[in-house]
C-alpha cells in the first residue's frame, strides 16, 4: 500500500519559507500531488533564488531539517558548470526537499549541469505567480514550458506522460513568442522545429530531431 507523507506538514514546509523571506518557486507538481497525495518516495522539487541560499540554509537547520547527500551526487550526475549552485537535499518528517538554485539543463556529451540563459533566470523571479495553493508561488506560464521542455530533452531524454500532460495543460496559456524568444537561446536555429513539434504533439520525435540536427 502506497504510503503518503502528512500534507500538513507539507503546508507547514511552505509557510516556514514564506515567514521566513525566502524568495521561492515550486518547480512541479504532476497530478496535483502536493499537498496531500505525495508518495514518501517522491520530493517536493522547488527553485530558490541564489541570493536567499544563506537564508534558506539557516531557516531549515533552525527547523530541524537534515541537509543529506543528494541522491543524484555520484560521478558526471553532479558536475556543475559556469559558476551554477550545486542542488541542495534535506529530510524531515517523511518528507524530501530537492532545491535547486537556477533554471538549468544537463549537457548532452558528459552529464554535466548548466544554467539557462541569464535572461532565463531573471525571467524566473520577474515573472513568477502568486497563487492561493499552500506553496504560494510558482513559475510563470512561459517560464515552467521551457522548464518542462529542456529537463524532457536534456535530462530525462524522452518526454513522459506526466511532462506531456503538462505541457499540454499550459501550453495554450503562454505567449508563443515570447516562448519562442526564449527557447532560442537555448535552442537557436532549433526552435521552430521544436514549436512546430510541441504543437503537433509529436513528443516522441523531438529529442533524436534535435541530437541530429546539423543546421546550425
Amino acid at each position: 500500500m502506497e504510503k503518503f507523507v502528512d500534507g500538513q506538514k507539507v503546508a507547514e514546509l511552505f509557510n516556514l519559507l514564506i515567514d521566513g523571506g525566502v524568495k521561492f518557486a515550486l518547480l512541479r507538481n504532476f497530478n496535483n500531488e502536493i499537498p496531500d497525495k505525495l508518495s514518501v518516495d517522491k520530493d517536493i522539487d522547488i527553485i530558490v533564488n541564489p541570493d536567499d541560499l544563506k537564508l534558506l540554509r539557516t531557516i531549515l537547520k533552525k527547523n530541524k531539517w537534515k541537509e543529506v547527500r543528494h541522491p543524484w551526487d555520484f560521478g558526471n550526475n553532479f558536475v556543475f558548470l559556469y559558476s551554477m549552485n550545486s542542488f541542495l537535499f534535506y529530510r524531515k518528517d517523511g518528507i524530501s526537499l530537492d532545491i535547486c538554485f537556477q533554471l538549468c539543463c544537463r549537457s548532452l556529451n558528459r552529464g554535466e549541469w548548466f544554467p539557462l540563459d541569464e535572461a532565463i533566470q531573471v525571467s524566473v523571479w520577474e515573472n513568477r505567480k502568486e497563487v492561493s495553493d499552500v506553496w504560494r508561488y510558482e513559475l510563470s506560464n512561459e517560464d515552467y514550458l521551457i522548464h518542462l521542455i529542456t529537463r524532457s530533452i536534456f535530462d530525462k531524454k524522452k518526454f513522459t506522460e506526466n511532462y506531456i500532460q503538462a505541457i499540454e495543460s499550459v501550453l495554450h496559456f503562454t505567449d508563443k513568442m515570447k516562448v519562442k524568444a526564449k527557447l532560442e537561446v537555448v535552442f537557436f536555429k532549433f526552435t521552430d522545429t521544436l514549436i512546430d513539434c510541441i504543437y503537433s504533439k509529436e513528443y516522441n520525435s523531438i529529442v533524436n530531431r534535435y541530437i541530429t540536427f546539423s543546421d546550425y
